[in-house]
């Protein structure tokens, strides 16, 4: 049975009004019930028909003052059933109606303060200024940057026949947190990586479109292509010019019909992609079919149908299963299994005090470390009788990073102000353009298992340190580090001891007070947890470990256990006990971790 769900949700049994400073400028209802039932049960029934609350925005009316105008405006502005912001211009004086363009992106804003009136030159003109803080951006692209700072915002009014109209207000719309939640979707848009072997999530915000489904809504996105945090970064398995005819569900299976066909062999990618983009809508429960307007893809006999969880099939480091993590003791690589440790093949299994920071490639293939004066990384294959070989050296080189494509990274430091990014495969040694880390001290620099995201230690010279995040364009000698921003800012004299990649959107940082924060592009790092002695993390999708050392000196592994919010000690001894003891585990590391 064919289920067209364009917005065939019904009218909602519920409506909360908002009263805006006095006035009735918007009511906000709840269509499909998002406060009545929950996400999931609608979507076991229906995986396109997700609830929204619609914002209904009034027209000003003429005995409004200048302020609840200004209030009433700001409501308008986050009316989702107005996309054009219809409703909004009334607002405005005729001659600004025309100039102002809310499509340039999106402030959120939060006010702090009543609205302060200042008299204009004549009785019929006054400014509004409204005091609060920017807490962050949403560009064109859809890309959510979190921002800070304090601002004001003026609008100037003008009094005519029809009362106060803005005549004068920042382009785009000035939104509060809460509107930016029931006007637009997260989306997690996935993405072909550089070699298109892997994927990369693109997380934006899509504004919600009442005249059709969120899956709609959100596969005309990603065939928009990615924000301009990933632009040059990723690949797009779709054909230039590809638009979307519908998306409906048919015989349990979501429908994805679309006006063009793909190359044989980016067949396979092109399903990745919307199978890990509408994951989040179907729950991951419901398979896809690819339709070309209206047409089976191949033919009546043979359609293209695709598995929900095709994605993961496609980059394995999406859903990684079981990883069994690796540490050292007294200077000897072992692998952890059933909380016991195994020491590893090859000369890196062996008792060696001279390696320190050990990175795992991808697979657990090969293992580099940095020499303890810091001026050599050194790898060995873990296999019988893999020994050690010298791949980087430098004058202070920062702890070894592995990408997705067996290559090392590190950056060489040869004074407080000068740092070179260094890139290395098995062949040879690349140095890696980044001109906003040059004249910086590179503290520490991970690449995140989707080879793309980047995240850097910097320190200024005021001894301050920051986490930033970036973007990795390129292979060998071609590659560059662009779009840096900061997710930890400086705060005085706080030092960050490690980072760890929990997967493509989320980085882990250890401050030097033991605490732990959760940073990404897309949100404010927020803390986690702190346990005094914890000297280095790693972590791979659920799970996060750490290497800590008690009062004693004495040493051992710690898993973050999620439901009840505590470290426990891992690593077992030959006695079974999980204890901290002198020479013990120590630089916990996944793959590519």
């Amino acid at each position: 049975m064919r289920s067209r769900t364009a917005r065939s949700l019904g009218a909602a049994g519920l409506a909360v009004t908002l009263t805006c400073a006095g006035t009735t400028a918007c009511s906000v209802i709840p269509i499909g019930g998002r406060s009545i039932i929950g996400v999931d049960d609608v979507r076991k029934g229906n995986p396109l028909g997700d609830p929204y609350a619609r914002v209904v925005a009034v027209s000003p009316s003429p005995d409004w003052t200048a302020e609840e105008v200004v209030t009433g405006f700001r409501a308008a502005m986050a009316s989702v059933d107005d996309p054009r912001r219809d409703i909004a211009r009334k607002y405005l004086t005729d001659d600004f109606a025309k100039k102002w363009d809310p499509q340039s992106g999106v402030t959120v804003y939060k006010q702090t303060e009543a609205p302060r009136k200042q008299q204009g030159s004549d009785a019929n003109q006054v400014t509004v200024t409204l005091n609060g803080t920017v807490t962050a951006t949403v560009g064109q692209d859809g890309r959510y940057q979190p921002s800070g700072g304090s601002r004001e915002v003026p609008f100037t009014l003008a009094k005519g026949p029809k009362g106060w109209r803005i005549s004068s207000a920042p382009n785009g719309l000035l939104l509060s947190e809460a509107d930016v939640d029931r006007a637009y979707l997260k989306v997690d848009l996935y993405f072909l990586d550089s070699a298109r072997t892997g994927l990369v999530v693109d997380q934006v915000r899509v504004p919600i479109d009442p005249t059709s489904n969120f899956a709609k809504t959100t596969v005309k996105r990603l065939l928009k292509g990615p924000s301009g945090l990933l632009k040059n970064a990723v690949n797009s398995a779709f054909e230039s010019g590809t638009e979307l005819n519908d998306v409906f569900t048919e015989n349990n299976r979501v429908v994805v019909d679309l006006t063009k066909r793909v190359d044989s062999e980016q067949i396979i990618p092109m399903s990745a992609q919307l199978a890990g983009t509408l994951a989040e809508l179907t729950k991951g429960g419901w398979g896809f079919e690819i339709r070309v307007n209206g047409e089976p893809y191949y033919s009546s006999d043979s359609p293209l149908l695709v598995d929900a969880q095709q994605h993961s099939r496609f980059d394995p480091w999406l859903a990684p299963g079981e990883v069994h993590p690796f540490y050292l003791a007294d200077g000897a690589l072992l692998q952890l299994r059933e909380n016991t440790g195994q020491p590893v093949l090859g000369k890196a299994g062996e008792k060696d005090g001279t390696r320190t920071h050990p990175a795992i490639s991808d697979q657990g293939q090969q293992v580099a470390a940095l020499s303890k004066d810091g001026k050599t990384v050194s790898v060995a294959p873990l296999t019988q009788g893999g020994e050690w070989q010298p791949w980087v050296t430098g004058d202070k080189l920062t702890p070894p990073s592995w990408d997705r494509y067996h290559t090392l990274w590190t950056v060489n430091r040869s004074s407080d102000h000068s740092s070179k990014v260094l890139r290395r495969d098995e062949n040879q040694q690349y140095e890696v353009s980044a001109p906003d880390l040059d004249t910086t001290d590179v503290k520490a620099l991970k690449v995140a298992r989707d080879g793309v995201h980047v995240a850097v230690v910097t320190r200024n010279g005021l001894d301050e340190e920051e986490v930033l995040i970036g973007t990795v364009i390129g292979q060998g000698s071609y590659t560059r580090i662009t779009a840096l921003q900061t997710v930890v800012p400086p705060d005085g004299k706080q030092t960050i001891e490690d980072i760890a990649w929990k997967d493509g959107k989320t980085l882990y940082v250890l401050t030097g007070k033991f605490n732990l924060l959760e940073a990404s592009v897309t949100a404010e790092a927020k803390s986690l947890a702190s346990y005094s002695g914890i000297q280095s993390i790693t972590a791979l999708d659920g799970s996060l470990l750490a290497g800590a050392k008690d009062e004693d000196g004495n040493l051992q592994v710690l898993s973050w256990n999620h439901n009840s919010a505590k470290w426990e000690t891992l690593v077992k001894n030959q006695n079974g006990a999980a204890v901290f003891v002198k020479n013990g585990p120590s630089s916990p590391a996944y793959p590519l971790g």
